[in-house]
Parts: structure tokens; sequence; C-alpha cells
């Protein structure tokens, strides 16, 4: 009988605890849904009081950013610019994360986009192409995406169809640092030859992308070619060469006739945001590969030539990038 007792009494004990353990993790669910609709109100009532990010008049209906930015310079440009392209689509406002992984546009450009805590449910999209990848836009008409106060957004994003509709508002969003641009130009007028006068002569920026790139990058008689584009059009040029490797373009971007006419300079020792300062302020810009090059010639807004090997026939990298959907048609290809 002792024995009878003692297992209901421990029958009694555990069902005791197991209701009181209940009880502790439905009282932390209910909290945890109480915070959550709070949060979401509040975001809404955020929503309906503040515009995007000058590409409507109309209230805002939640936030678009990067989940996390990737590669360099370059790469978060084209990164940043769709962001804008998908805000535009969704009347949405373009944001960073406080906190955000890995971008570098703060530390060079005067973004105009405000900085906030992590706002979530989010809805993640994750690009499947380097090129446009159209499944975007059935992101943006699908139900989970329009109801998730932030939609984030992970990949590349190298494509002209993302940049041309928002070109115009970009440009009001990559404005480099006061302190920046004065130090380009700073670093241009003290490079113009003796007896040259601002205004007088044309200014072409080269930029030759080596590095991780070397094997596929552009040869020497790239820029030859390119050189002479420029200098059989204009009667005084000077180049300005900037690259992660300056030696080997000191050997060989050169001009075989150094005369009175022609000036070859080189940005040495500078920041990438400092170097693309100086590509942007040129009249013209060429380049060999990459998407530094690609965005300092987009920035100058001048006659740009580009390497047209790049990516190689055949090659993966081709299979990825699609060239119509990457180079600006008026831009000048060359071998």
């Amino acid at each position: 009988m002792s024995i009878i007792r003692k297992f209901n009494s421990s029958r009694k004990q555990f069902s005791y605890n197991k209701i009181w353990l209940y009880g502790i993790i439905s009282l932390i669910i209910i909290s945890i849904i109480v915070l959550w609709v709070a949060k979401k109100k509040e975001n809404l009532e955020f929503y309906w009081n503040h515009p995007v990010n000058s590409t409507s008049n109309r209230p805002a209906s939640g936030y678009v950013t990067m989940q996390k930015f990737d590669g360099r310079l370059g790469n978060q440009m084209f990164e940043f610019i769709a962001l804008f392209h998908v805000a535009q689509k969704t009347n949405r406002e373009v944001v960073l994360f406080n906190g955000h992984d890995g971008h570098e546009l703060e530390k060079y450009f005067s973004l105009g986009v405000r900085k906030i805590n992590r706002s979530c449910p989010c809805f993640l999209f994750r690009e499947k192409f380097i090129s446009y990848d159209n499944r975007i836009d059935k992101m943006i008409r699908s139900k989970d995406a329009r109801n998730s106060p932030t939609i984030l957004l992970r990949g590349y994003f190298q494509s002209l169809m993302y940049v041309k509709p928002v070109e115009n508002l970009i440009l009001n969003h990559m404005k480099f640092q006061e302190s920046i641009e004065t130090f380009a130009r700073h670093i241009l007028r003290e490079s113009i030859p003796k007896g040259w006068r601002e205004g007088q002569f044309t200014r072409v920026g080269i930029h030759n992308r080596r590095g991780d790139l070397v094997k596929k990058t552009a040869p020497e008689s790239y820029f030859k070619t390119a050189m002479k584009y420029f200098t059989d059009r204009y009667k005084l040029v000077q180049f300005v060469v900037a690259s992660d490797d300056i030696e080997w373009c000191r050997e060989h971007i050169t001009y075989d006739n150094q005369s009175s006419s022609v000036n070859v300079t080189y940005s040495v020792k500078h920041s990438p945001g400092q170097d693309m300062a100086i590509l942007s302020l040129c009249d013209h810009v060429i380049f060999s590969v990459g998407t530094f090059g690609w965005m300092s010639a987009w920035l100058a807004n001048g006659t740009t030539v580009y390497y047209s090997n790049y990516p190689r026939n055949g090659s993966m990298f081709s299979k990825r990038l699609n060239r119509l959907d990457y180079y600006p048609p008026h831009w000048i290809p060359m071998e």
C-alpha cells in the first residue's frame, strides 16, 4: 500500500510540475506576441508618416535594404542602386541597418538615407543571376513581400535595368563627401602640366584593375589603342591613371611621344574612394575590367571606352553576366 501511495504522490507532483512548466512557456509566448504586435503597429504608424527617399510623394509602405553588402566599393554601389530600384516599385524607404556588415559606402559618400535598428519580420530576395533577375518583378508583387515590414536583398545586381529607372535619383544619393571631393579636386589641380590651363585641355581617367583579375584584365595594347582614340580627337590630353598595381601601369600605360600635347600622371597611395572621386571628375574614362572602373565611368558621364573581351567568351562568368545588360550601348568597346 505504501508503494502505491508513493507512486500516486509522484504522479501528482509530476502533473503539477508539468502544469507549472506549460504556464511559464505560455506566458513567454504571449509576451513575445504582444511585443511583436506593438512593434508592428509602431512600424505601420511610421510608414504612414514618412515618404520613400524622394521616389514618390505617397507615404512609404515599409523598408528595403541589403541583408549584407557583398564585394568592394564598385559592387556595393550596384547593390545600393538596386535598393532604389525596388523602393521605387514598392513605395518603400531605402534604409541602412545599424551595424550593417561590411559596407564601404559611408566612408566616401553622403548617402542621404536613414540608419535604423533592424525591423523584422523581413522578406529576403536572394539574386540568382548577376545580370537582371526577372524574378524580382514577381517578388515585388508577391503577398509575402507586400506584407513584410522590410524587404532584404542579397546579391550583386550588376545590370543596367536596375540603374536606368533610378539614375537621376541615385545621383543625389551618391555624392562624395565634401572632404573626398575637395581632395580629388586638389590632386587634379596640382597635376596640371606647366603651361597648361584648366579648361583648355581634355582630361581622361584610366582605371586598370589587376589584382585578383590579373589573368582576365586588359593587355598593354588595349590601353595604347584607347589612348590613341582620345589623342586623335583632342589637341591637349592629360591621362590620369589609377590602379591596384600602379607599378605595372608606370611601365606599361605610358605615351610613346610625351610632348607638349600629351601628359600621363598617376594616382599613387590614395584610398579607393579618393581614386574614384578623381576619376569621376575627369572628362572621359578608359577602364579595363571590374565594377570600380564601371562606376567611375558612370559618374564621370563622358565618353567611356571599355575592354570588350570581358568577360571572355565561353568563360563561366560570361554565362552569368550578360554584356548587353551590363555595358551601356553608347560606351565604346575596344580590344
